[in-house]
């Protein structure tokens, strides 16, 4: 690189945030931290703010109660009021949920590249984003491991895909059954047997709602119609993605169970950095196996497959239902099998159309999560 690249992380804070900035730590020289946002971490912001001298932060929902002598900026409008604010290079979504749509909107009529790593948006505004982000000549990279590994393997060219092969690790309940995988506590969810996540995302592993979201995702990513992508259970996680093209031929992308690999290759891309560290020893790894997902022990999954093929508002009941459902489990006041039952239960009452301004989109979002709390609690 021949100068820094400017970035500006939404949703520093959290888990793939620190893997962003860990990355960014390591290559100084490279790249600079303009801005962040946290939502209500706010001690940890302040070590942020220590290590990286960002000139903007924006703090989503707590008290300001930072010593900062840059631009502060408040609540969910003050991600986009930073955005405006700031020169920069590239947009870091790294915050769930769909508080950073505007944020992202805002960064991509600047004509700002977007690293991703909030499969909200693409799933509630999918179209919308991706048609803009064509307008304007920005790129979308990818940082879920699943569609890093698919923008690796064809590099934006989807001119020759059959089908997308998402790989999951199956969560903490792949081979338990029914009964016992309904009643599971808290505490058990939780316990994620290969990734270290945040909460709402590791119960979303559990009951697989994680990879029907990422199967719309993708829809919108590498504009492939849902019905060719699929998902296989990879135990070991090493396969994060795979791409079937037409000709028969599969590249699959692999890498040890780790974010960094995908926050490394967005942070330099279009170029890659050599670094002295081991990856994995094929040696040792010895073989890959791949299974069916069991539609009827995750109906979540089975949910958002039957909702990929139908209208933008069912992507977004899906999602808003699905982040109630999981609130409302954690906060324990549902048991872990009326997930899903809770989804349907919302979904059966919204049409199926799509939407054309972001405010309609996002009223359709509240207007989900209110009627999935009514009716969690009727």
């Amino acid at each position: 690189m021949d100068s820094k690249k400017r970035i500006i992380i939404l949703g520093a804070t959290g888990s793939v945030g620190a893997t962003v900035l860990s990355e960014i730590a390591q290559f100084p020289n490279q790249f600079e931290v303009v801005g962040i946002s946290c939502h209500s971490a706010v001690d940890r912001l302040r070590e942020i703010v220590h290590q990286f001298s960002p000139k903007a932060v924006a703090i989503v929902d707590s008290p300001i109660g930072v010593d900062f002598r840059g631009m502060l900026f408040q609540g969910v409008s003050g991600l986009a009021q930073m955005i405006d604010a700031l020169d920069f290079d590239v947009l870091v979504v790294a915050l769930s949920g769909v508080n950073g749509l505007k944020a992202t909107l805002k960064a991509i009529e600047k004509g700002k590249d977007i690293i991703l790593a909030n499969k909200e948006i693409l799933v509630i505004a999918g179209a919308m984003v991706t048609h803009f982000a064509k307008q304007k000549g920005v790129s979308i990279l990818p940082l879920d491991s699943e569609h890093n590994a698919i923008f690796q393997c064809t590099r934006g060219d989807n001119r020759f895909i059959k089908n997308l092969w998402l790989t999951a690790s199956g969560g903490k309940f792949w081979n338990v059954d029914s009964a016992t995988m309904a009643g599971a506590t808290v505490e058990t969810v939780l316990q994620h047997p290969r990734w270290s996540m945040g909460k709402k995302i590791t119960v979303d592993s559990s009951t697989m709602a994680n990879k029907g979201l990422e199967i719309i995702e993708a829809m919108h990513l590498f504009a492939v119609d849902a019905t060719r992508i699929r998902v296989a259970i990879h135990r070991s996680c090493i396969v994060h993605s795979l791409v079937e093209f037409c000709d028969g031929s599969f590249l699959a992308q692999m890498s040890p169970v780790s974010m960094k690999y995908a926050a490394r290759h967005c942070l330099f891309y279009p170029e890659r950095i050599a670094l002295e560290e081991q990856s994995l020893d094929l040696y040792q790894l010895g073989s890959l196996d791949f299974e069916y997902p069991d539609l009827e022990r995750f109906p979540c999954l089975r949910l958002a497959i039957e909702v990929a093929k139908e209208k933008q508002s069912r992507h977004i009941a899906f999602n808003a239902a699905n982040e109630i459902a999981v609130e409302l489990f954690l906060q324990k006041k549902i048991a872990f099998g009326s997930i899903p039952r809770l989804i349907e239960n919302a979904l059966s009452r919204i049409e199926s159309r799509d939407y054309e301004t972001v405010e309609e989109i996002l009223a359709v979002d509240q207007m989900v999560r209110c009627k999935t709390k009514q009716l969690a609690h009727p």
